[in-house]
Order: structure tokens, then sequence, then C-alpha cells
């Protein structure tokens, strides 16, 4: 297969530098160009990235000379790790231009135009994007919040087994998730901090439309009561989520490991290259999963699932992890625009963006 030309946007900060370590060797796309704002205009990208914490990147992408975000870009698909505020304005014009916009910002998630997409529970939805695309060939395809990422891998199949009614969930978020500089070492070390701005808006909503049907009167959501309580903790990588779920058919707690177990995702036949082999993994020991052990598993990929329990007040609870930046991020993003490759949606730019 001829590889792909794909453009990363916000390729220094931390989503967009994983972005481009994903991009290395990859057997669909080839990276070809990569932007952020214009004060990094001009200099080669592996300057700018030296501390990131993966090491040096690899020779063909450090001497890649970063573009601003408002030069014009060639490739048919561009990965988009730009922050909510300038996704906002942007990605719109880029998917006018001919462009295929897989986006990581919240920016468009709620749009009802706009596909909100975890490859193994709605692929289907890639419909929505078809129906953006216009003259030039471009459109808008989002990856969820990085907390929804991994609970609602988990919600989906025992959804699809019980009717999810009720969830409580309390999150346990890293360090990476507020990006750089992040909080101030004074205020992590030593603590916990309570409140994160927006996050719990997001959930209910985010997890609601992925689980949805999309109808031809627009999306018809699932009728399900969520309490989101998200505080930040002094962890590097991945994001913890204690769950208390209550369902339409109360189901034993070997039936939902069972399910949980069985899960492999509807894109098995799409062959999609960082799709793991198990989306969801169930550990049985009683202190598991633990973010430091278990958050790499599947290359960062696979959502974690332990102590599945009765709970007292509803069905069932549970732990959930899952890695922020990979599968709550940038492997979110690189799987959906593998998707969208794989099911006919790369768009065709035009020879240069009107902006």
């Amino acid at each position: 297969m001829e590889r792909i030309d794909v453009g990363v946007l916000g390729a220094t900060g931390m989503v967009g530098t994983r972005l481009v370590r994903m991009l290395e060797g990859h057997p669909w796309f080839r990276l070809a160009e990569v932007g952020a704002s214009d004060r990094s205009r001009g200099e080669a990208l592996g300057r700018l990235v030296a501390d990131d914490d993966g090491g040096p990147l690899w020779d063909e992408a450090a001497k890649m000379v970063v573009k601003s975000v408002d030069d014009e870009y060639t490739s048919p698909i561009l990965l988009s790790a730009l922050p909510t505020g300038v996704a906002k304005d942007l990605e719109p014009k880029l998917a006018k231009a001919g462009h295929l916009v897989v986006s990581n910002a919240s920016s468009h998630r709620q749009d009802p135009n706009v596909p909100l997409i975890i490859p193994e529970i709605n692929p289907d939805h890639i419909s929505l994007a078809r129906k953006q695309i216009g003259k030039q060939g471009g459109a808008i395809i989002t990856n969820p919040n990085c907390v929804v990422a991994g609970i609602a891998m988990v919600f989906h199949p025992l959804h699809e087994a019980f009717g999810l009614e009720q969830v409580v969930v309390t999150t346990f978020q890293a360090i990476s998730g507020a990006g750089k500089p992040g909080p101030a070492s004074f205020d992590m070390i030593d603590n916990v901090l309570p409140f994160i701005a927006g996050e719990e808006d997001k959930i209910g909503n985010e997890v609601r439309k992925i689980l949805g049907k999309v109808t031809e009167r627009g999306f018809d959501n699932p009728n399900i009561r969520l309490s989101a309580t998200c505080a930040r903790v002094p962890v590097l990588h991945g994001h913890f989520a204690s769950v208390s779920l209550a369902f339409r058919k109360q189901p034993h707690v070997d039936e939902v490991k069972s399910v949980l177990n069985g899960f492999r995702g509807n894109v098995i036949q799409d062959g999609l290259p960082c799709a793991p082999a198990r989306p969801i993994e169930v550990m049985e020991a009683e202190n598991r999963p633990q973010p430091r052990l278990d958050r790499d598993r599947g290359d960062g990929m696979t959502v974690t699932v332990g102590r599945i329990r009765p709970c007292e007040v509803h069905h069932v609870k549970m732990f959930v992890l899952s890695h922020n930046l990979v599968r709550g991020a940038a492997g979110a993003a690189m799987l959906n625009a593998e998707l969208c490759h794989a099911r006919g949606l790369t768009a065709r730019p035009a020879a240069t963006a009107q902006r």
C-alpha cells in the first residue's frame, strides 16, 4: 500500500508529540508536515521537543521544519492536537479547504454534524462525516475526552448486554492530562486537586453521544443518568476511575466479567494498525489495575478493569484504567484516522487552503 501524507497540528505539545512518535514506521501514513504556534515557526521539530519524556525523535521527524498553524497544508489528513480555542475556528476552515481533520480538541464534539468516535464502539457514526463532505472533500471527526475514552469502552458492551441506566463515576486523573506545564509541583506533591475545570460537564454528554445511534432524524441518545466527580492526582500518566453502574437487567458479576473479556470491538475486519488485540482486559488480582503497572498494556491502547464486585447502591462497581495520552488522546486520534482511511473517507485537499 502506498502510504498517504499526514500532517500533525500542535506538534510541539504533549499529544502532538505522541502523534508524531506514533507515525514512525506507520504502515498506512507518512508524516509530511508539522504545525504549531507562530513562535515555533521555522524551527526544527526535534529541537523543540528535545525534553519530551519519550527521548529523541526519529531523524526524519526531528529535522522537519515546523509551520505555523495558519500556513497552507497539503496533506489529505491532518491530525489536530490544537488547543480548544484555536481548534474552534481553524479546524472548520481546514475541513472546508478539503482536509480530513481528525481532532483531539473538545471544540466540535457536541456538534450534531460531527462524529464523536471510538472505533471499537461506534464506527458507523462515520456516516456523519460523509454528510459533511462538500466540493473540496473535507470533514471533521473527533475523539472523546481522555477519561471518556476509557470508561465508554467499558460501558458500551455492558449497555448492549444489560441496558445501562445510571452511572456514578469518580476519576483520579494523571498530571499529564493537564498538558505542559500542568499544575505547579507545589500544588501536586502530597496532595489531590478535587476540581478540573469543565471536565465533569463533558463526561455525561460525550458518553451518551458515543453510545447513541445515528438516525435519519439525528441522534438517538440513550437515557443514561451519569454523575461525575473529577480530581487531579500525583500520577504521571494513566486516568483511573471508580465507577458504579445500574442496569435495566441486573447482571451477575461473572456475567459482567464474561461480557468485558469477550469484547473485541467493531473494527476487527478493518485491520487498523493501532487497534489492540484486546480493547478491554479484566484483571483478577485484588490490587489491580494500577497506573504504573498497567497503563501501557496493548501499547497504551488497552483499557484495564479490575475489582469488579457487587455494589451496595447500584448493581456493580469496578475500577477502570486507561492511558490518557494514548487511548485517551493521540492513539484515539490515530485510530480514528485509520478508520476513516480504511472506510474510504480520506479527503483530498485543494491545491491551497483557502483561509
